[in-house]
């Protein structure tokens, strides 16, 4: 069973490893704490990433189209 901090890789289901942490200091309102994990297998995570990247940029592109549509 997986502890509250680890994670399974969504491709090929391995646990994922640490790769580093930060802290995030707002204006208002608590600190941030992000931890970012990746998959132990380079090749596979630079799959994921590409997938990532793609689906970033639809959704980007679909949000820029919302946009310059005007409601009259």
């Amino acid at each position: 069973m997986l502890n509250k901090m680890e994670s399974v890789c969504i491709r090929c289901g391995k646990t994922r490893i640490f790769k580093r942490k930060w802290k995030e200091i707002l204006e208002k309102g608590p600190s941030i704490m992000h931890v970012e994990t990746v998959c132990p297998d380079g090749e596979c995570q630079k799959v994921v990433d590409a997938d990532f990247a793609e689906r970033r940029e639809k959704r980007l592109a679909i949000e820029n189209k919302k946009q310059g549509i005007k409601i009259s």
